[in-house]
């Protein structure tokens, strides 16, 4: 895979994520890597720290959502390669950026669990692209290179996906 930095977070799954056939169902799985996206990349607030809560090193404190500038998701693509049963401890969600754009970046996942910390057999691999958009004129903002030194630690190669 190339250069590898990436950060591995803890995400718990719920009774409600499984199917009719017990499996981690596939609009759950998006919800994992929602849940391991902001964890990554979501500044901790002072209240939320108080009460314990943990800023990863990748938090974006340059990119806070605010009036004049707004992150939206813009596409995902998940490749599921064996099927998630329940975990009481959860699963872990490895993620790294794999691109760097004019106004967007790629963030890769690879869903895991405990037992598997070399990433032999994922359940998923997924991609998310994230675009940074002005909220009044609705069009796509440059990343700022501030945006860009921060994320640079957190570049990893890309996911492979099948065609």
């Amino acid at each position: 895979m190339g250069r590898m930095a990436h950060i591995d977070l803890e995400v718990a799954l719920r009774w409600a994520d499984l199917d009719g056939y017990r499996h981690v169902n596939n609009t759950a799985l998006v919800r994992l890597l929602e849940e391991a996206r902001i964890q990554a990349f979501w500044p901790v607030s002072e209240e939320e720290a108080e009460l314990g809560a943990v800023e990863q090193p990748t938090a974006l404190t340059t990119l806070k959502d605010s009036e004049e500038l707004q992150t939206y998701v813009a596409s995902h693509r998940i490749e599921y390669k064996r099927t998630l049963g329940y975990h009481r401890e959860g699963v872990i969600v490895r993620l790294w950026i794999s691109r760097i754009g004019g106004a967007s970046i790629d963030v890769d996942y690879q869903v895991l669990t405990k037992d598997d910390p070399e990433a032999q057999q994922p359940y998923a691999i997924a991609r998310s692209v994230l675009v940074q958009m002005n909220p009044a004129t609705q069009r796509p903002q440059r990343l700022g290179q501030d945006v860009r030194d921060q994320l640079e630690p957190w570049m990893g190669s890309p996911l492979v996906f099948r065609s």
